[in-house]
């Protein structure tokens, strides 16, 4: 493209940075075989770029909301990154009436019910979990040591309770939520050993339903979570708050108001009035505390 115009990368003006000129890049790049996505980075790395340089120099702007204007594609998600609600139903369903079985069960319900890694649901202990109050939590923690707190969903919160009266009986706050016990010693679960089961569950389920992918592994359910909320009404702020994606701000009356809405509509799914929860009784101190700030 520089050669193109005859121009080196020290030469290049705000006045040569317009549209017609982003787009004909663009273009450029698809037709060398750069994905979308990448072609989509790109271009908002111009736009932050452009808005960047306006925000310091008012003459600026011009050219700023004019790349603006360019647009995104349209980048439709591989079937293989999540599951349908079939398909993640289909699965759960496959682990056996056993304690062993409940185990398993358990923990792609809150694989799927928090959208945690599975290295941040193995790393929960009793401690970090909050069932006394109008929203129950569970604090994660993520990459960089980042700790967040993701709301229970009803149907998850119950689950949970089950699971915590059959695997903690004594309830001790510094064990690990999910574990195992060998010669004697109990541990935090590791990570192959719930890879090795959910691999097996998933092979089982694609027996009768042709909507489980061909490998089924724990991050497929962190993708259905948040494909899910989106299909839901969520907006993507929420979605990336929860995710642990630093790709926008919000706050936490906006999760908890997705959240009620989702309660909801569930209740009534069931044929059951829905109940009304006091969702927006946080004050600031407690919000602070929910985002590791305090």
């Amino acid at each position: 493209m520089l050669s193109q115009y005859n121009r080196g990368v020290d030469k290049i003006t705000f006045e040569m940075v317009t549209a017609e000129i982003v787009r004909e890049y663009l273009k450029y790049l698809m037709d060398n075989g750069t994905s979308l996505t990448t072609r989509n980075h790109r271009l908002t790395s111009l736009k932050q770029y452009m808005l960047y340089c306006s925000e310091r120099n008012v003459e600026l702007t011009q050219f700023y909301v004019a790349v603006s204007k360019v647009k995104h594609i349209t980048v439709r998600p591989k079937k293989e990154l999540w599951m349908t609600r079939e398909a993640v139903q289909t699965i759960l369903a496959q682990p056996s009436q056993t304690k062993l079985g409940i185990r398993d069960r358990f923990l792609m319900i809150f694989l799927y019910g928090t959208g945690a890694r599975i290295s941040e649901a193995l790393n929960v202990k009793l401690k970090d979990i909050e069932m006394f109050t109008n929203e129950p939590f569970v604090r994660l923690t993520g990459k960089g040591n980042r700790p967040r707190c993701v709301p229970l969903l009803d149907a998850t919160a119950e689950n949970l309770e089950y699971y915590i009266s059959l695997y903690h009986p004594d309830k001790n706050y510094e064990d690990y939520l999910f574990y195992t016990v060998i010669k004697g010693q109990k541990d935090k679960m590791s990570v192959a050993n719930a890879e090795r089961f959910i691999k097996k569950y998933g092979r089982q389920a694609r027996l009768t339903c042709t909507q489980i992918p061909e490998s089924v592994h724990p991050h497929l359910f962190r993708h259905s979570y948040g494909a899910h909320l989106y299909r839901m009404g969520f907006s993507l702020p929420v979605i990336a708050k929860l995710l642990d994606q630093r790709y926008a701000e919000t706050d936490f009356d906006m999760i908890n108001q997705a959240f009620e809405t989702v309660d909801k509509s569930e209740q009534l799914s069931s044929g059951n009035s829905p109940t009304e929860k006091e969702w927006k009784s946080l004050n600031e101190a407690t919000l602070a505390k929910l985002y590791g700030l305090a």
